[in-house]
């Protein structure tokens, strides 16, 4: 692509450029080293200024350089504003048009929000239901919590019963133990803790004994050290009456008989599962949280025997919640209509306003460079094509049939913005209208956004699979664009390289001739001296 604005000419040379600028005065840049004579002796006898000479001689060559100038000065704001309007584009595509966005509108748990309510402050039971869930009523009786199989020590482990250690990054050598840890003929300590074979040497951190056996999909176990109670805590990572800890002593005296850390060897079975009543049916499960129809149950306190044996919860549709997330999705959406439609319908100012030379710059303030570079900057994107049309595929996400339903946004109450309105141009929400969207038949709501998914024909594409297609193509288009530039950059530096060549060349050439003419006024100068001697 190309860049969004012809390059113009550089202004002639002026004193006050800002005086200028509402007359459209063209300014000129000055030239820098290669019209310095410092290195050369000239203007002695001629007392011209040979600088300022071979700047005038020198001028057509160094326009050239200035147009050149321009025109990458121009591609660098080129693409320095595609980079902002890219940024503002992927910020809300990740952000709603993703399933790992913070407010995603792709995920089927945003239109099924539900309030929970219960009979009872307790929090012996917590339910949260999910997009599958089913509202309704749902009693629930919690009988027998679960509990994972565990060892534990059957004392406090250190030798002053208080800690074996300040904390967990001293070695196995330097812990405290009332027994003694002894080591093997290796000096390691070695055991199998559910078949899982374990070594560990004296200078192992107590932290990486503990992180290895945790980490240790087989061992299947979690292994803690409490300073709290002093004592080390083996506990089956899988729950239920099946599970268990196996633990045998391989070398050294971690575990067994007056172990280190008092713990037995063999197996022990000692887990249980969970019971609870959901809606009169026995429920069985080897977890305290499990999930049925859509709907997750955390079991906390048992609560048989209580008095309050059943806890009671109604389950509704949240709408409003619902009502809410599509409400924010269409407001950000509009903040980046904004920003596309200020970019293509800004005046493109960049004849009268070209880029600045560095000499201009020295004769301007820095508020003054300011005003005329907003100037020279605001149209960079008048007009872009790619742009114009992510704002159409926008629109026409909302305004033709989506997911499947044969119905635009408007019949749930988003519709365009009134035309000659503060909102011309946006998505405006009839609140009232999507609120009874939802309540009366909210799966066509739903459809309407997500149905169809990403892949699907266009008309069975949901609203938010369109936006999030004709963002995907923008970018592409965008980053095709910035390559391009980037390309049209190299070879305008190279060019101004050539050009800078062909200017330095042509000064040198000149002073060449400036210094001769000193040369042969000196010559005449000195002729002239000895002639006036004779005659005196």
């Amino acid at each position: 692509m190309k860049c969004a604005r012809p390059c113009h000419k550089r202004p002639n040379a002026h004193k006050a450029a800002w005086s200028l600028i509402d007359k459209g005065a063209d300014t000129m840049s000055s030239i820098d080293s290669a019209y310095s004579s410092s290195s050369r002796v000239t203007g002695i006898f001629s007392n011209l200024d040979t600088d300022a000479l071979v700047e005038k001689m020198c001028a057509g060559q160094q326009s050239k350089i200035d147009k050149q100038g321009q025109k990458l000065t121009t591609c660098e704001w080129y693409t320095e504003a595609l980079g902002e309007v890219g940024g503002a584009v992927k910020e809300f595509s990740n952000t709603y048009c993703s399933v790992l966005g913070d407010s995603s509108m792709i995920k089927a748990g945003t239109y099924y929000s539900y309030s929970v309510s219960a009979d009872s402050d307790g929090d012996a039971v917590a339910l949260t239901p999910s997009g599958s869930a089913l509202a309704g009523n749902y009693s629930v009786k919690v009988i027998q919590l679960a509990e994972n199989a565990n060892l534990s020590s059957a004392g406090k482990v250190s030798s002053d019963g208080a800690e074996i250690s300040a904390n967990n990054t001293a070695t196995l050598a330097e812990l405290s133990f009332a027994n003694a840890l002894e080591f093997g003929g290796d000096n390691c300590i070695s055991f199998e803790i559910n078949g899982a074979a374990f070594k560990f040497s004296r200078d192992t951190a107590l932290q990486t004994v503990i992180n290895t056996i945790n980490n240790n999909r087989d061992a299947n176990v979690t292994m803690k050290y409490s300073r709290l109670t002093d004592t080390f805590t083996i506990t089956a990572d899988s729950g239920g009456a099946d599970s268990r800890v196996s633990i045998k002593n391989i070398a050294g005296n971690a575990f067994g008989d007056n172990s280190a850390f008092m713990i037995r060897e063999g197996t022990v079975e000692n887990g249980r599962s969970s019971k609870a009543e959901i809606n009169g049916a026995a429920v069985t499960r080897d977890s305290n949280e499990y999930t049925i129809d859509g709907m997750t149950f955390a079991l906390k306190t048992v609560t048989e025997g209580t008095g309050e044996e059943t806890v009671n919860f109604r389950v509704d549709r949240d709408y409003g919640a619902t009502a809410n997330a599509i409400t924010d999705f269409v407001g950000a959406l509009n903040t980046l209509l904004t920003k596309l439609g200020g970019n293509v319908s800004a005046k493109d100012y960049s004849t009268k306003y070209p880029p600045l030379t560095d000499a201009q710059k020295e004769d301007m303030s820095e508020k003054e460079i300011e005003k005329w570079e907003a100037k020279s900057k605001s149209g960079i994107l008048h007009q872009d094509a790619d742009i114009k049309k992510l704002v159409s595929e926008i629109k026409n996400a909302f305004f033709s049939a989506a997911g499947g339903t044969g119905q635009a946004s408007p019949s749930i109450g988003i519709s365009g913005g009134s035309y000659y309105g503060a909102d011309s141009g946006l998505l405006v929400i009839d609140a009232d209208t999507l609120t009874a969207s939802l309540k009366t038949n909210p799966e066509m709501v739903i459809s309407m956004f997500i149905g169809g998914g990403g892949s699907s024909a266009t008309p069975d594409m949901g609203i938010v699979y369109k936006v999030r297609a004709a963002l995907g193509t923008y970018q592409k288009a965008a980053d095709e664009s910035v390559k391009q530039t980037a390309l049209k950059i190299g070879g305008t530096e190279d060019e101004i390289d050539k050009l800078e060549e062909r200017l330095d060349a042509l000064a040198e050439s000149y002073y060449q001739k400036f210094s001769a003419m000193e040369t042969a006024l000196a010559t005449l100068n000195s002729q002239s001296s000895y002639i006036s001697q004779l005659f005196s």
